[in-house]
């Protein structure tokens, strides 16, 4: 079966359908391509063709994108030109018909889908949520490569151009037309009617008339559209691009050079500038590594988690939350969000205050980014009941407890939990340390039990750990990955041990900036040394938004599983002793004003420590807090506390802020070469002491020529 097929409709229309069948949803591969050339030659030989409206045959989906597994194999740069000028030949054939084009958008419309419809006269789209107009490509490491860049400008003006394609944010219909992106979203029912009224519409026109474009408004607009105004806008967008991501992130650059060097020339001038500039960019570091990422979070939320596939997860209506305050009102925003019906339990009124208000501030938030209107936010809200009693926790279909972080007053958490809901219902402890088999020791039923590790603030951290204890059973842990998936979040499932795989990486890595600190250097510079190494914070900004007591709590019972690398720091104790918890009470490694973070002079005489006398040495600094990451990542897949290196990467991505671009810390090591980091670990070992000795792992793979990501199978 072909990828594209032409459907005649009366009046001389022609539906171009595109229904990929290897596809779950339509895919621009390299068959595609080959079959789009194939009817639009047909097409061009119709004599009594009158229009072209492009549609999908799959359902509630338009066109996905380009395909994402082709872009993280090519590694040719003549391989990746030669893709990116098939792609714009046929894109070519399509916007050359004699006859009006108009792409009838119904669902996600993303990347190589959305340069498609650039291609055509016009287009409409459903107003449907579903309906989703975008140019995700700067989030893969690339740019918009099939026409993207040179189009979109034409379109919808420079300004709101460079916003989409640098953002890679994606419009609803409705604001996809305010744009200018389409011409009009009307309901799904009525799109193709609207869609054949189009056609005629643009048949009354001729040349190039019969496209739409940008025609600015106001005086304001009509000065951005001129070429001192577009100098303008461009600098400024190189500005605001190098405060937001530094200069690791090639593609956003070359979007606006692309940009910059194509607008007002002739397409095929500036399709030519654009291949060259992708083909650059497609087989660099950058994109394989965010290609990565992306398929492992992809795999995360499809992929199945236990062997039996005849396990079903346990649908959950119903949450009972106990313990309040910012995560709790944070995991009730989120469930609520996603139609669960949420009881909120915690033992103090101003506990629950807390929490709703919390939760009311996001839902407000969210409602005005997204157009939500009161009766929706009031809606979410009514289904988050706060409560001081257990009063109705046989209803509940996971009960999950998010106080304090203690083993203790856990463990009597679930002794009052287990007798009161239903023998069906999921446990889960939302604990960032403690072990879950630990928790389940006093239970009657230990395999209910999973931790449900929710990282803050958890309305923007992507990841979930779903950690397995040793007694969890298969249907538990199925129930708690679908509830996570559900919630919009990124499950990673990990084993029961110690700190699990984030927090357990992350302590090595505070620790050691915590060792800097002790030797002189200045903590302003340890931390600009992270951001520059790609962190979004540094550490000791990090301990301080998290909480140096909750920190120092995590740190106690890693410090005790791991007393050879994760000796407790004293900084901690002393500044937690005196009141000085971070952000939350104005002041920790750093004095907080609101949302300003100054430095504390009188720091180092507050933790017995001579005045700072060591230069910046930013390479160095870096270097030692992130071998201290790779060393514990690569004991954490020994350890088998992951099953994958991908998964201990994509955990750290996305629930430590680890960079993106170097994609995650054992990938980073393949990138060095485990030879190179193996010796730098001897040497800092024979320098530092044990808590950088290799592990075996590393070692064993540095020796055999190995890597984390393809290790070496023995037979």
């Amino acid at each position: 079966m072909s990828v594209f097929r032409l459907e005649p409709q009366a009046g001389g229309i022609v539906h171009l359908v595109m229904d990929h069948p290897d596809r779950r949803v339509n895919v621009l591969d390299e068959r595609a391509l080959a079959d789009l050339e194939s009817v639009l030659g047909t097409l061009s030989a119709r004599p009594d063709l009158s229009g072209v409206v492009v549609v999908s045959g799959k359902p509630g989906s338009f066109i996905a994108g380009a395909d994402i597994e082709a872009i993280g194999s090519i590694t040719d740069r003549e391989q990746a030109l030669a893709l990116i000028r098939r792609a714009h030949a046929a894109f070519g054939r399509l916007a050359s018909l004699p006859v009006p084009t108009v792409a009838a958008i119904d669902g996600v419309c993303l990347g190589g889908g959305a340069e498609l419809t650039l291609a055509c006269d016009s287009r409409i789209a459903s107003e449907e949520p579903r309906t989703q107009i975008g140019f995700p490509e700067v989030l893969l490491g690339i740019v918009p490569g099939f026409g993207g860049c040179v189009r979109l400008p034409r379109v919808i003006g420079l300004p709101m151009a460079l916003d989409l394609i640098l953002t890679g944010r994606a419009l609803d219909a409705r604001r996809a037309e305010k744009a200018g992106l389409i011409a009009r979203s009307v309901p799904a029912a009525w799109l193709i009617e609207r869609a054949h009224e189009r056609v005629k519409v643009l048949g009354g026109r001729t040349g190039p008339g019969r496209r739409d474009r940008y025609r600015p408004r106001g005086a304001v607009p009509w000065f951005l559209d001129t070429a001192v105004g577009r100098g303008i806008v461009l600098q400024q967008a190189r500005t605001q691009t190098r405060a937001k991501v530094g200069t690791q992130y090639p593609a956003p650059y070359a979007a606006i050079d692309v940009i910059a060097h194509t607008i007002g020339r002739p397409v095929e001038e500036g399709l030519a500038i654009e291949a060259s500039h992708v083909a650059d960019l497609l087989i660099g570091p950058v994109c394989k590594n965010l290609v990565r990422v992306f398929e492992l979070s992809e795999a995360a939320k499809k992929a199945p988690v236990v062997s039996d596939r005849a396990i079903e997860p346990a649908p959950v209506r119903e949450l009972l939350l106990v313990g309040a305050g910012i995560m709790g009102g944070g995991i009730a925003e989120i469930a609520s969000r996603s139609g669960v019906r949420v009881r909120l339990r915690d033992l103090r009124p101003e506990a629950l205050t807390k929490a709703l208000q919390t939760a009311r501030d996001l839902i407000n938030e969210r409602g005005r980014r997204r157009g939500a209107s009161a009766r929706d936010r009031d809606a979410q809200m009514a289904r988050i009941l706060p409560t001081l009693e257990l009063n109705g926790a046989g209803r509940a279909d996971l009960a999950l407890e998010a106080v304090v972080e203690d083993l203790e007053i856990k463990r009597r958490v679930f002794g009052e939990l287990e007798v009161r809901v239903s023998p069906e219902a999921l446990l889960a402890t939302n604990t960032s340390s403690l072990s879950v088999d630990a928790l389940a020791a006093g239970l009657r039923h230990p395999e209910r039990l999973c931790g449900l590790h929710f990282f803050n603030p958890v309305h923007r951290m992507p990841l979930i750990e779903v950690v397995r204890g040793s007694r969890t059973s298969d249907r538990a842990l199925a129930t708690a990955v679908a509830f996570a998936r559900r919630l919009g979040k990124t499950p990673v499932v990990v084993n029961d041990a110690p700190g699990f795989v984030v927090n357990r990486v992350l302590m090595p890595y505070l620790r050691e900036a915590m060792f800097l600190l002790e030797e002189g250097f200045e903590l302003a510079d340890i931390d600009a040394s992270m951001r520059r190494f790609g962190m979004p914070m540094g550490p000791f900004e990090v301990l301080d938004e998290v909480g140096l007591d909750v920190a120092l709590k995590v740190a106690g019972v890693l410090s005790k599983a791991f007393p050879d690398r994760m000796t407790p720091a004293a900084a901690l104790d002393k500044l937690v002793a005196t009141g000085r918890l971070g952000r939350k009470s104005g002041v920790g490694f750093y004095r907080h004003r609101g949302r300003k973070r100054e430095r504390d002079p009188q720091l180092r005489t507050l933790l017995g420590l001579e005045p700072a006398r060591r230069g910046a040495m930013p390479d160095l600094l870096s270097e030692r807090m992130a071998l201290a990451m790779v060393n514990e990542a690569a004991r954490c897949l020994e350890d088998g506390v992951a099953r994958t290196a991908g998964e201990i990467d994509l955990a750290m991505v996305f629930g430590a802020g680890f960079p993106p671009f170097r994609g995650g810390p054992l990938r980073h090591a393949d990138t060095l070469g485990l030879p190179n980091v193996h010796g730098r670990l001897i040497a800092l070992h024979a320098e530092k002491g044990t808590r950088y000795a290799p592990c075996a792992l590393l070692a064993r793979l540095a020796q055999e020529g190995g890597t984390f990501t393809n290790p070496i199978v023995r037979g």
